[in-house]
């Protein structure tokens, strides 16, 4: 009885062992993780890779690792819905910035400064200026639109105001009022 109970016992560890095995060659281990995330000053995100059980570390752009498949094999379904959702983020985020406001001391006009990602160059001009282009506006983030659109207001209240002064200066009712 003894040694049929060891049979017994034996057989299952023998079949543990097996499925064991076949669990460990069938289960994917990935090469690579996300270490960590960085935003840089273009507001583009740049992913900074581990070798798993290495301690070697490389950057890329999750755009580049996304568009080389035999690097999207060696990542883990987690890793790689968080790439997709950043290469989402950049594609769909807004592509121009406002970085700075200045009055212009000729007209009473404020100029912006805006930046377009992924161009150096940096593009001056004037809430009217901006709202007459389509691409801009749309590019903008909800803030920044809101801010030329605001502006853009003052402005024309200013320049209504203005104009009224003018008129009622030329017709001399202004002297009554």
């Amino acid at each position: 009885m003894k040694n049929k109970k060891l049979s017994i016992i034996r057989i299952f560890k023998d079949l543990r062992n097996y499925l064991k095995t076949i669990n460990t060659k069938d289960s994917y281990t990935p090469t690579y993780r996300v270490s960590e995330i960085i935003q840089n000053e273009e507001e583009q995100y740049i992913i900074k890779v581990q070798i798993i059980q290495k301690n070697i570390f490389f950057t890329a752009y999750p755009e580049e690792i996304l568009a080389k498949d035999d690097l999207v094999d060696h990542f883990s379904p987690k890793d790689i819905r968080t790439l997709t959702y950043l290469g989402y983020l950049d594609i769909n985020g807004p592509k121009y910035k406002i970085l700075a406001q200045r009055l212009s001391e000729k007209d009473d006009k404020l100029f912006f400064a805006l930046k377009k990602k992924g161009d150096r160059n940096i593009i001056i001009k004037s809430a009217n200026e901006i709202i007459n282009e389509k691409e801009i506006v749309a590019a903008l983030r909800p803030h920044d639109a809101q801010v030329i659109g605001y502006t853009l207001a003052q402005e024309s209240l200013i320049s209504e105001k203005s104009q009224k002064i003018n008129c009622l200066k030329e017709t001399n009712l202004y002297q009554l009022t």
